[in-house]
């Protein structure tokens, strides 16, 4: 019978490696999964904070507008020719509008980054024309003069969305133009009877928005990677825990193989909960208490054997010593020579 060849190992990989490898992979995938679903749940949730606000900036703004004055203002205060300025407009000389522009650059102030402006509809025509912008109190001055046509301003979609603004709250999605990325809200100017004189609008960049979304990013990054770098060392520390008793047990194996019968294995793996470790230990413990008895029934049977096997070699001895010729004639002669010493006393 061929004995059993010896399984050839290339590289040892410790248990403990082995259990961290596995558990980080198991948690990894999870983690990832809730990471990525935070991630989203709170870029998401920031994103739809700042469209909030700027709904509710809208609604403040258009609140705080006089309608009296800004009716005032838009049906007696004619529009100003201006050649320097590429819309041909210009900003009127009226405390009127100066009022209105500060309104807005009040707004401007509370919500950072926001654009607030307001527009109207000419009963007479039924297009939108600019009001007043916060612009005009900005340093340098800056914005669409008063009464400038807003269809030379924006684009058709973003006009209809301002025609709806004047009659209820409007909020415009990302969109671009001249001056960049924005996201909008249009809600109505109303007077004392509910009947809309006008709209306020409120731009925000949204690199403002994706600034915000990126700083919250950033945020959430740092705490994922701190949680990501605790949940490694406790899986760490969980694996270390899981191998501490078979490294103990290993060692008390040796100990056994070289005659250590007595050794408490049992307590090398103590705990307040038995669990398969401890059992295990006691499987160790039963095996080293039947091989001590098994060994010293071998010794004692050994002992027996050997006494056995001396007496046999001496029978054996005597034996072929009995058994030899020259024996059997000593054997006869000393008879011979008793016979005579017998003989000799008998006539004495």
């Amino acid at each position: 019978m061929e004995s059993a060849q010896p399984v050839r190992q290339f590289f040892r990989f410790a248990m403990r490696w082995k259990l961290l490898a596995a558990f980080a992979g198991a948690f990894t995938v999870v983690f990832l999964v809730v990471a990525f679903w935070v991630l989203q749940f709170t870029t998401t949730t920031a994103e739809q904070r700042l469209i909030n606000e700027l709904h509710t900036t809208a609604v403040g703004g258009a609140n705080v507008i006089d309608s009296t004055d800004f009716t005032e203002l838009v049906t007696t205060v004619s529009p100003v020719k201006d050649p320097a300025n590429p819309m041909g407009l210009g900003y009127p000389d009226s405390p009127l509008y100066t009022d209105l522009a500060q309104l807005h650059m009040d707004v401007h102030n509370i919500v950072e980054n926001s654009s607030p402006y307001s527009y109207f509809k000419d009963p007479v025509d039924g297009k939108l024309y600019a009001a007043a912008s916060y612009g005009y109190l900005a340093s340098p001055q800056f914005g669409v003069p008063f009464k400038v046509p807003m269809s030379e301003v924006v684009d058709a979609y973003t006009y209809g969305l301002m025609e709806k603004g004047l009659t209820s709250t409007t909020d415009q999605p990302v969109y671009t133009d001249a001056y960049g990325q924005w996201i909008s809200t249009y809600t109505p100017i109303l007077n004392a009877e509910g009947k809309s004189v006008g709209g306020f609008g409120v731009d925000l960049p949204f690199g403002y928005v994706n600034d915000t979304r990126s700083a919250l990013e950033r945020q959430v990054y740092l705490v994922l990677g701190v949680m990501y770098a605790l949940l490694l060392a406790l899986v760490l520390a969980l694996s270390t825990s899981l191998v501490r008793p078979l490294k103990r047990l290993t060692a008390a194996t040796k100990r056994i193989a070289d005659g250590e019968y007595d050794l408490d294995v049992r307590g090398m793996v103590r705990t307040r909960f038995p669990d398969e470790m401890f059992e295990l230990a006691e499987s160790f413990s039963a095996m080293a208490d039947k091989i001590a008895a098994r060994e010293r029934s071998l010794t004692r049977e050994v002992q027996r054997l050997k006494v056995e096997i001396d007496q046999s070699r001496r029978e054996e001895a005597v034996r072929e010593i009995t058994d030899n010729d020259d024996f059997a004639q000593l054997a006869v002669k000393a008879a011979e020579m008793r016979a005579r010493l017998r003989k000799d006393l008998g006539k004495e």
